[in-house]
């Protein structure tokens, strides 16, 4: 696959993690669907909460490329089936994001992005102890699933007509995209990107809960 690569440090009037000089470069094809889900989702929900996370495989685990991107699907339709509960506040839509990576051990990991509408305040407590809350959900699920780790990086709160929140939020998971251990033009068949579907808002239709978790 023959990927665009840029260095530009600005992506439509943001700033991104890439730098010509020290030679972190990005892929725009990234950034682009980053962007237009987070967007849309704007469109519907005026208060917007996004939590990144990378997702570790246990230690001993052997390279599966087709299996790994198999679990990774489940995990992203379990928890977004999870938050969409009445449980966990009945999300109503999400949009998520995630790349693979392999870096220089040879281990494949997942960095990911879930936005949803912002219902609580308090996803819970991230603690050496032990998570709580919505953190404890997905670390759980993912532990449920691999067997493996996850380590979270900031959440960020957007509110429609805030540009400078959404210009951070973007800034930080234009990591993402950067190309760094991303394995493009091996001519392995595997994804190593995914984005949802979430389409901009329409006057006569919203998607619903189940129409979301197919796009996953």
């Amino acid at each position: 696959m023959k990927m665009k690569v840029s260095f530009n440090d600005t992506f439509k009037g943001m700033k991104v993690n890439a730098n010509k000089g020290k030679g972190y470069g990005v892929y725009p094809v990234i950034l682009e669907r980053m962007l237009e889900q987070l967007t849309n989702l704007q469109e519907y929900h005026s208060r917007v909460t996004v939590v990144r996370l990378d997702l570790h495989f246990p230690e001993g685990h052997v390279t599966n490329n087709k299996l790994e991107n198999t679990m990774l699907s489940r995990y992203i339709k379990r928890c977004k089936a999870d938050l969409g509960s009445s449980t966990w506040g009945t999300h109503k839509r999400f949009v998520h994001g995630w790349v693979k990576e392999v870096g220089e051990s040879g281990k494949s990991h997942y960095h990911l992005f879930f936005a949803f509408q912002t219902l609580q305040l308090n996803l819970g407590l991230l603690s050496g102890d032990g998570h709580t809350g919505v953190w404890k959900l997905l670390e759980d699920r993912w532990s449920e699933l691999a067997g493996g780790t996850v380590h979270f990086s900031r959440q960020h709160r957007l509110t429609r007509g805030n540009p400078e929140a959404l210009a951070n939020c973007f800034y930080h998971l234009s990591y993402l995209a950067k190309v760094r251990d991303k394995h493009f033009g091996t001519g392995d068949p595997h994804r190593r990107f995914g984005f949802s579907k979430l389409p901009p808002k329409a006057k006569d239709k919203e998607p619903t809960i189940l129409e979301d978790l197919m796009a996953a």
